[in-house]
């Protein structure tokens, strides 16, 4: 009996004493983690300001490649959320924005089996004084109230959760040095719905200079002029150039002129521009390096319609697209191509520069100093 007394008196002490040490223990974690990137801040902002870009910096799909995850509430800022699920080392949780701060600070509540509750992601943005890079700091903070359990959970806040922020941010600077470095922040690019129209297009090159490009571009607007008074065509809006690439010595790009139909007649038969659909036949004869010379009436090996003299037509394409404005000279147009395709990185826009989801550009007014106002599209996915 002794020995029973001496044993619960024990475990009353041990108890006690764990009851002691849990009160003892802090109520509240934090732990931070920085790196230091030379991406512009609005980048970074953005890049983090979206969950869009969540598969890339994911600390859970490191160890589940084939995480579950699902979008929800806006797709910027506040109300941004995303939702995932995994296997037996992820489980299940979600983060969303509740706080953004432009180019400073992004806040995050955090769902995971973490121990405690108010869980928050702080990241805030300190650029270096010469403005070269910055320092992304990324804090998790929880509470554990008055859950002893959870207190002493808090004593290896500094295992699974600071890893998972040391994870994220090496995942966040690789992500971000993928992006071109450019600075759009004094750009204003918008994301618009455009509407397909039928073209009339030539495929040229010139060397990179301006003068050889305008002359290219007016020699195949002539050729497609030509081809349009042939077909009984008018034009229908500016001419579009449609960039395939912009090489260290050639431009390569299509000149394009939008039409006012889709139908024609052409040598006693009528045609219909249509989008372009890449079937079997066509795709046989893209890959056969002994294919006809394609005639009137043909597709090409893009499912674009053949006329002549290198003619083809189209219906462009249909979708969102970001677009931006542009007054001065074409020399900057590269420029605002990068920019264009930084921001749909950071905002986590699919986009192909294949086919219809190249890049095109058109004058959308001509000042009487002769500069022109440009329009630059990007086709991108929801």
């Amino acid at each position: 009996m002794t020995r029973v007394l001496e044993l619960l008196v024990s475990l009353l002490i041990v108890t006690v004493l764990v009851v002691v040490v849990g009160v003892l223990l802090p109520s509240h974690g934090h732990v931070e983690r920085s790196v230091e990137v030379s991406s512009p801040v609005r980048q970074i902002f953005d890049s983090v300001n979206t969950l869009r870009r969540f598969p890339e910096w994911s600390p859970e799909r490191r160890l589940d490649p084939q995480l579950h995850m699902e979008f929800s509430g806006t797709r910027i800022g506040k109300g941004a959320k995303v939702d995932w699920s995994g296997n037996e080392s992820v489980g299940k949780g979600s983060l969303e924005i509740v706080n953004s701060d432009e180019d400073s600070q992004v806040k995050m509540d955090v769902t995971n089996d973490f121990a405690g509750t108010n869980k928050t992601y702080t990241i805030t943005l300190k650029p270096a004084e010469n403005a070269k890079t910055t320092r992304i700091h990324w804090a998790y903070d929880v509470d554990y109230g008055w859950d002893l359990k959870a207190r002493y959970a808090g004593l290896y806040i500094h295992g699974k959760p600071d890893a998972t922020l040391q994870t994220a941010l090496a995942n966040m600077s690789a992500m971000l040095a993928s992006f071109p470095n450019v600075d759009y922040k004094d750009q204003d690019i918008q994301v618009t719905e455009v509407t397909g129209v039928p073209l009339l297009v030539l495929s040229t090159k010139a060397p990179r200079t301006l003068d050889e490009v305008e002359e290219a571009t007016s020699q195949a607007v002539a050729r497609i002029e030509a081809v349009m008074a042939k077909a009984g065509l008018k034009q229908a809006g500016p001419v579009r150039t449609i960039t395939t690439n912009w090489g260290d010595d050639n431009y390569v790009y299509d000149v394009a002129i939008p039409v006012d139909a889709s139908r024609f007649t052409l040598e006693g038969a009528t045609y219909e521009i249509t989008a372009p659909v890449v079937s079997e036949v066509v795709e046989e004869l893209a890959d056969n390096e002994t294919a006809p010379v394609l005639k009137l009436g043909d597709h090409d090996e893009d499912g674009n319609l053949v006329i002549e003299d290198g003619v083809h037509a189209r219906i462009s394409y249909t979708g969102q697209a970001l677009m931006t404005e542009y007054t001065g000279s074409p020399a900057a147009l590269p420029l605002l191509r990068l920019q264009e395709k930084a921001y749909a990185e950071t905002h986590g826009y699919l986009y192909s520069e294949m086919n219809g989801g190249r890049f095109w550009d058109e004058v959308s007014a001509t000042s009487e100093e002769g500069g022109n106002t440009y329009k630059v599209y990007l086709p991108v996915e929801p």
